[in-house]
């Protein structure tokens, strides 16, 4: 058996202690990976002024919705566009490689109260919704694109 002195001894004790208390606590060292489960699409509570995408808009006019920029009459009502947007629900999910090399389709929501709009970049995959807010990849569980945008209801995948 291996002789330690009194001050060697009394290192290896101060060392397992510190061994013990980082075991213990492990869980606060080591960043939470959970994420929420699902959350809005929208923040709760904002009030949308205006939903852009390219040269297409939908703007709030008093307490009316009107589309602005399209030739063509939609399926669909404004009002019918933005409840979509309201009851759209995203869960965080690592995308494909595919979905993050695909050209988004960006959207901008205007919302009172902030000087800079929040912007969407949505690619549609292997039937899925793919929504990028701030750098954070999501999966729209409940809303189709052309809920989102009806304008774009002949459109292609992309």
């Amino acid at each position: 058996m291996a002789r330690m002195s009194k001050r060697a001894f009394n290192n290896v004790v101060i060392f397992a202690m510190l061994g013990m208390i980082f075991l213990f606590n492990l869980d606060r060292f080591v960043p939470d990976s959970k994420l929420p489960a699902s959350q809005p699409l929208l923040p709760e509570g904002v009030y949308v002024l205006k939903i852009e995408q390219d040269a297409r808009k939908l703007e709030r006019v008093g307490q009316q919705w009107r589309f602005v920029g399209l030739n063509e009459s939609l399926d669909s009502s404004p009002e019918q566009q933005i409840q979509a947007w309201r009851e759209a629900v995203i869960q965080a999910a690592k995308p494909p490689r595919e979905v993050s090399q695909t050209e988004p389709l960006l959207s901008v929501v205007w919302v009172a109260g902030q000087a800079q709009g929040l912007v969407y970049a949505f690619v549609v995959q292997n039937q899925n919704l793919w929504v990028s807010v701030d750098n954070q990849w999501y999966i729209v569980t409940n809303q189709r694109l052309d809920q989102l945008l009806p304008w774009l209801q002949g459109a292609e995948e992309m």
